[in-house]
């Protein structure tokens, strides 16, 4: 089944109309599906041209680091007595201290079990499928409100419009 959607106010006279219109909004949405498809294979060609593109700036960019890390491990002494990096003109070089942590599966079970709690990062929304299965009473009670509308919708059922447009070619 294709996507819902809300109508607009358009008069259609009868069922035959409506189902002409289900059937326009299949062949649209087939229609947009081919686009988008298009568009995303448009898109990966992109990214893999400017991948080859830039690689060999990339690879000029790496070895010309390693050149300046190597020339700053061997002037170490000399280089950074004072400061731990180098201003030039061009830019500057030299260390930063870095500080990673690195974790294992095991990890968040045991900072549990060991109540480090504030070691844990924990996301807190409102979960709107719980809340659903509260009392409007008990909704009230936490500045909440179930809000029920009877909401149109019509659906194109896709397979009929290409069965549809595989007669019509025939």
């Amino acid at each position: 089944m294709g996507n819902r959607y809300k109508p607009s106010m358009a008069k259609l006279e009868s069922l035959d109309d409506v189902n002409l219109a289900l059937r326009d909004i299949g062949l649209a949405e087939k229609e947009l599906e081919a686009i988008d498809n298009e568009a995303n294979k448009q898109i990966a060609e992109i990214k893999t041209e400017t991948a080859k593109k830039g690689e060999k700036l990339r690879s000029r960019i790496q070895d010309l680091s390693s050149k300046i890390a190597a020339f700053a491990e061997y002037n170490k002494a000399e280089l950074f007595k004072d400061n731990k990096s180098v201003e030039l003109s061009f830019g500057k070089f030299g260390w930063r201290k870095t500080t990673k942590i690195s974790v294992k599966k095991t990890t968040l079970e045991l900072l549990r079990k060991m109540n480090l709690l504030k070691c844990i990062r924990t996301k807190e929304e409102p979960d709107k499928n719980a809340m659903a299965e509260l009392t409007d009473e008990e909704l009230l009670q936490v500045d909440a409100v179930r809000k029920v509308s009877d909401d149109f919708f019509c659906e194109a059922d896709t397979e009929e419009v290409n069965k549809d447009l595989l007669q019509s070619a025939s």
